[in-house]
């Protein structure tokens, strides 16, 4: 019979005065967080029971009630519970009002239906009032478990031996009592040293320490060493460990320490020992010497040892995971001794930063001495095992072996509800109780963590081999049984539970057990496609033939489609959130050789039928299939195979496979490949693969060059556009893989290109120049130079700007050197003496700018251009801007250097006026404002004036208006800016237009705005929506807020005419107002509007934070006085207080406690208070481990700090209750927190 069973039937036969005893025991451990334990029910000094409603009760700190109910009246069953809740809940009975009674909770001795659980909890629907039954199995659990000495006390079970011990024997048991398989403590303590520095320091300065961390990282080592450095330099102090076994502590405790003398006390994984409260009650006896208390505890547990500790301020030390780096230091040194890198890296692999594994690991490499016992971690921890653990151990047990297997896949099982987990446990043949006494070894071994209810193992790579080890290699569970009723809706688990262990164990050892059970489950469901899609991609790897025929019959199923043109490009990400099922399926084939062609031909074949899908399928082969480091093993088959099909379809003229292979030839005849890849702990590498200069790749390129100059007379648009993609400059070449490919290109050149062409002429020059760079040379270069040198590329040479191309025919050292040559050559290179040189020449011009994608260089050029003809012939230069207004402009030119050099004298500058003046064009009012600008002093007119005022006028899109060489026309018109201002605004508003003033407008122009207050009020707020940083410094702002300070309300409210879901302040800057006198009224108004307008949420900073930020001096000091003179006429107002908070939360911080302080005189009332979110509503954090609920709860602790300092007295007495039921609610949900972390995947 099992311990677990024997405190069953304790239980069952247990009278009920020892069971209320035995459970008021209980639930004094498991509520410790009260402030009165009464037990009503039970006659004091005797085991006897009385009649009372309840029989115990708890009251909580936030004075609320716990009503406990005990029942060992298994006849009367549910009807007895229901009368006990009804009378909880009968306040004429109890006097306690049900808002007050936060749960009940019933302790029986036997056990309940769903049924019949769920008619006590209907007696509750209509109240918030939680129910917790602890039934028959339930305690048995907890009993078992946790709470031995309630067992041992109180149903007669025996214990085992207890006893402090020394550090020595400690670490001579921790071997033994582990039987091997956790970690040594007597190799060589490294990496630590920081942590150990803190100990040693924490030591001296503190009595409690609790070092935490996940299991197997080293707390152990790491406090026993800090204990040995702490005794060697402290000669007074002793010190022992605590070998608990479930006895009571406290008789060995009185014992083993003199209440004289100095000790330190070591307590390994408190979690796990049941009677922490000995410990802590002998601390407060009373003793003369000092006693250090060192605690180990594992992360999850933490906040449980830590409020039992928490009254002794302990001192918590955090250890992380090791580096890999660190890892390797640990296994070359003594006593493992391991140098070779190739051990180091699987050995890193396998123990993912956790030295326990590492060790184990390292061990058995030196133990065998071979690298490939590492490459199968089966026989790693098959043979650790074996050679620590004796035959009879608990390793060997086959039933633990399957208990761990289960609790694997599923990775955590619920233990404690017996329903779900008997469901399981009943469909693999185990028993619940045998399945709870294997656990709790379990856990003694380290194997598995138990938490919140929950089991799971800790590490991953111990969790793959438990699943292997239970479902595959030894066949001690069913996998057919775990396909059958789990697939469906465990899907993942099985990618998580099968693909690691064929990874880590081996495709063979795992596919030939599982295979039979995969094709029986196919058979089964390959009729119902979503269930086959479902199935296929996790078990494609195991069922490739099934999976091809699958996809074949899909393919089959689509009509026949005949296109002359497909489309293969994409944007970028454009199948990051939305694949092709079809495509995604068989692009797992891809990685591997093995049924590539198959995949590949089908792949094809469907995207013939769906040409949708093409892009995405490029997409794929290229994500899939380019060169990588592990093609070299397999002599780069993939791209064989992928091209032999590509070239197979382009000599047989198929039109899809042409087009394909252009595309895909465009990435395969590159020198580099770049990879972006996984690595481990959530990591990702990046890097670059150049192909080799291998037999293999230079028979694969000679093969597409080949290809490409046998189909170039059939595709000859598709063959150049490759030719050019080639050309392309990269930094990484492969000299002499391009060296191979050059003979063939000159042949392609030689053949196919014609020196006639442009476009032909200034690839062949691009591709020698970029040879000669890399150094590769070839005979025919120097010819080829000569010959692709037609009429139009000697005229691109030297209207386009390249330094680097130019480097070769002029000598200069920087760049401001190039343009002055290159100007010189400009200049030189096109003066014309005729109309028809004008049209040939701007003809030649437009057709090469749209060939570019330099537009600005090519515009600078025509200035040029232009601005040296009208010097030699200004009636020439004048033709070239006819032309180019005749053709509207199609190259979005705008003259500069022409108008600055050009418009000083009247008769040239009439000229130039009628020239622009006399038609419509693309980018007419831009050639007008440049016109002004670059208009001499000495003929600025009235004329002018009105004509600018006409081209602001006649803007239809969204120019920009410079302002700062336009101030010379207020000589003739004052009123000039207020003329254009105005008509900006009319036209913005009336027109739809979005003209923009430069973002210096109002900063600096605004002494020539005028007095018309409302127009430049009206203007700025127009400018501002248009442009989202306008006046980013608010130095316009500031000068309209000395003539009217109201605007900043008009301002303030405009910004809700856009926003419609509230404004932020986040790109704000409005600190600047505190310089206007008098403004504490306008902004009480602007709290107002904002209170109005949208409400509180306390996410992120409120917007009113932009008027408080980076404040310094007397603008600080004005800042805060308003503030505290505000919460004086609102603090009854949440929503404005809200807003004051959460400023002082944000941007004036030292003020928070002011702030508190000063509400509390104004008013004590609890519901206000509560209304205030003085902490924010919800957190953000950028780095580490954090738990929100722990930071809520440190919130508070501060605020109510802050509370006990005023001298109100006892009429806080409420507000400081709220604020620790906020502090309760927060650990609360920080305890949900650690759960949800236990209960999340590797």
């Amino acid at each position: 019979m099992s311990r677990l069973q024997a405190i069953e039937n304790e239980l069952s036969s247990i009278n009920q005065a020892a069971f209320q005893n035995l459970c008021d025991s209980f639930l004094a451990l498991r509520n410790s967080n009260y402030s009165t334990f009464s037990r009503t029910g039970s006659q004091t000094g005797k085991q006897k029971t009385v009649k009372g409603t309840p029989d115990t009760f708890l009251l909580l700190p936030n004075g609320k009630y716990i009503f406990v109910e005990y029942s060992t009246n298994v006849s009367a069953g549910v009807s007895k519970l229901q009368d006990d809740i009804k009378k909880c809940i009968d306040t004429k009975k109890t006097g306690i009002p049900l808002k007050q009674i936060s749960e009940i909770i019933l302790c029986i001795n036997f056990n309940l239906s769903a049924a019949e659980t769920q008619s006590l909890k209907d007696l509750l629907k209509n109240t918030r009032i939680l129910l917790t039954v602890y039934t028959l199995d339930a305690l048995a659990i907890e009993l078992h478990l946790n709470h031995r000495d309630l067992s041992h006390e109180y149903l007669g079970l025996p214990l085992d031996t207890g006893q402090i011990i020394s550090i020595d024997k400690f670490i001579e048991e921790y071997g033994r009592a582990s039987k091997g398989i956790a970690t040594p403590l007597s190799n060589t303590f490294l990496h630590r040293e920081q942590e150990l520095q803190d100990l040693k320091q924490n030591i001296i300065q503190n009595d409690f320490i609790i070092l935490t961390g996940a299991p197997g990282i080293g707390k152990t080592k790491l406090a026993l060493e800090g204990i040995r450095s702490f005794l060697s330099e402290n000669l007074s102090y002793a010190a022992y460990c605590v070998s608990y076994k479930h006895h009571t502590l406290l008789d060995d405790l009185y014992q083993y320490f003199d209440a004289d003398k100095n000790y330190i006390l070591f307590v390994d994984d408190a979690n796990r020992i049941d009677a922490f409260s000995q410990i802590t009650g002998f601390y407060k006896a009373a003793r003369k010497g000092n006693l250090k208390i060192i605690i180990t505890v594992r992360d999850y547990a933490f906040q449980d040892i830590g409020l039992l500790c928490q009254e002794f301020l302990p001192q918590r030390i955090d250890l992380a995971k090791f580096t890999d780096e660190q890892i390797t230091e640990i296994i070359k040194a003594s006593p493992f001794d391991i140098l070779n890198p190739t051990y180091h890296k699987e050995i890193v692999r396998i123990a993912d930063g956790n030295p326990r594994l590492a060790i184990m690991t390292a061990l058995l490499a030196k133990a065998e001495q071979n690298i490939y016992a590492l490459h199968d971690v089966s026989d790693l921890f098959e043979n650790y095992f074996t050679t620590f653990v004796a035959d009879d151990g608990e390793f060997a047990n086959n039933f633990n072996i399957k208990c761990l297997g289960l609790i694997s896949f599923f990775y955590t099982i619920p233990y404690k509800n017996k329903e779900i987990t008997s469901l399981i446990l009943d469909n693999f043949g185990l028993e619940y109780s045998a399945f709870i006494d294997a656990i709790d070894k379990l856990d003694k071994l380290e194997l598995v963590e138990i938490q919140f209810e929950h089991v799971k193992i800790p590490e991953q790579n111990l969790s793959t081999f438990f699943f292997y080890k239970a479902f595959i290699k030894d066949n001690l569970l069913s996998f057919e049984t775990l396909l059958n009723k789990y697939f469906e809706n465990n899907t993942s688990r099985f990618k998580d539970s099968v693909i690691p262990a064929n990874n880590t164990f081996g495709y063979s050892k795992v596919m030939d057990k599982l295979k039979p059970y995969l094709q029986g489950y196919w058979k089964s469901n390959k009729s119902d496609e979503e269930k086959a899609y479902k199935f296929l991609t996790t078990f494609w790897f195991y069922l490739p033939d099934e999976t091809l025929e699958f996809v074949y019959n899909l393919t089959q199923a689509l009509p026949e489609t005949q296109r002359d043109t497909y489309n293969v490009t994409y944007e970028n990400n454009a199948f990051s959130y939305s694949k092709n099922d079809v495509i995604e399926l068989i692009g797992e084939f891809f990685r591997f050789q093995h049924k590539l062609k198959d995949a590949l031909q089908l792949a094809f074949e469907y995207t013939k039928k769906a040409p949708e899908h093409l892009p995405e399928l490029i997409h794929k082969i290229r994500e899939s299939m380019t060169f990588d480091v592990d093609d070299e093993q397999t002599n780069f088959d993939r791209q064989k195979i992928l091209f032999k099909i590509l070239i197979d379809g382009l000599n047989a003229k198929d039109k899809f496979f042409s087009i394909v292979f252009y595309e895909l030839a465009k990435t395969f005849l590159g020198f580099s490949f770049h990879h972006t890849k996984g690595g481990r702990k959530m990591s990702f590498y990046m890097y670059q693969y150049p192909v080799p200069n291998t037999p293999t790749i230079l028979l694969f390129r000679k093969n597409v060059w080949d290809a490409v100059q046998k189909n170039f007379p059939l595709n000859p648009d598709k063959s150049f556009e490759l030719l050019q993609s080639y050309s392309h400059i990269h930094p990484d070449v492969s000299k002499n893989v391009m060296q191979y490919d050059v003979p063939m290109l000159v042949e392609i050149i030689e053949e196919q290109l014609s020196p006639n062409s442009f476009e032909h002429c200034k690839y062949v020059q691009d591709q020698v120049r970029w040879c000669k760079r890399n150094s590769i040379s070839h005979s025919s270069f120097p010819e080829l130079l000569n010959k692709f040198r037609n009429s139009t590329y000697e005229i691109f040479l030297k209207i386009d700007w390249d330094r680097l191309r130019d480097k070769e025919m002029y000598e200069f050292d920087d760049y401001r050197e190039y343009e002055k040559l290159k100007e010189a050559e400009i200049r030189s290179s096109f003066v014309f003496n005729d109309k028809e040189q004008v049209k040939e020449f701007y003809n030649t011009f437009v057709y090469l700018k749209k060939l570019t994608k330099n537009e600005w260089y090519y515009t600078t050029t025509l200035d040029l251009v232009i601005d040296e003809n009208c010097t030699k012939n200004f009636q020439i230069g004048c033709e070239l801007l006819q032309l180019v207004i005749e053709n509207n402009n199609e190259i979005n030119y705008v003259p500069r250097v022409v108008f600055r050099n050009h418009l000083k004298e009247y008769q040239n500058v009439e000229i130039i006026w009628n020239i622009i003046d006399h038609k419509d064009f693309i980018h007419k009012p831009l050639w007008e404002l440049s016109f002004y600008d670059y208009l001499d002093d000495s003929l600025l007119s009235s004329k002018y004036v009105q004509s600018l005022v006409n081209t602001v006028s006649s803007m239809n899109d969204s120019y920009t208006i410079h302002f700062d060489r336009l101030k010379r026309f207020l000589a003739i018109e004052p009123s000039l800016f207020q003329i254009v201002l105005k008509t900006i605004v009319v036209k913005n508003e009336k027109d739809g237009t979005r003209l923009q003033v430069w973002m210096d407008f109002f900063s600096e122009h605004f002494d020539q705005l005028g007095n018309d207050i409302e127009l430049i009020k009206k203007a700025y707020i127009q400018q501002d929506k248009i442009h989202n940083h306008f006046d980013f410094e608010g130095k316009g702002m500031l000068n309209i807020l000395k003539k009217d300070s109201n605007f900043l309300l008009e301002y303030i409210n405009s910004l809700y005419e856009v926003k419609q879901f509230g404004i932020s302040g986040d790109h704000k800057r409005l600190e600047f107002v505190w310089q206007i006198e008098g403004i504490e009224n306008v902004l009480i108004k602007v709290f107002d509007l904002i209170t109005e307008k949208e409400p509180y949420f306390g996410v992120g900073d409120h917007f009113c934070n932009a008027f408080f930020r980076n404040l310094q001096g007397e603008q600080k000091e004005k800042a805060s006085q308003f503030l505290l003179n505000y919460i004086r006429t609102i603090y009854t107002n949440s929503d404005k207080m809200n807003i004051v908070v959460d400023i002082v939360r944000h941007s004036l911080r030292e003020l928070f406690d002011d702030i508190l302080l000063l509400f509390l005189t104004l008013t004590q009332d609890k519901d206000v208070f509560a209304k205030i979110m003085w902490r924010g509503n919800g957190g953000s954090v950028h780095s580490g481990d954090v738990n929100f609920g722990d930071l809520e709860a440190a919130d508070w602790r501060n605020i109510l700090s802050v509370v006990e300092r005023s001298d109100i007295g006892i009429n806080l007495i409420p507000i400081k209750r709220y604020i620790n039921e906020q502090i309760e609610y927060s650990l609360i949900h920080a305890d949900w927190e650690r759960q949800r972390r236990f209960l999340e995947r590797y």
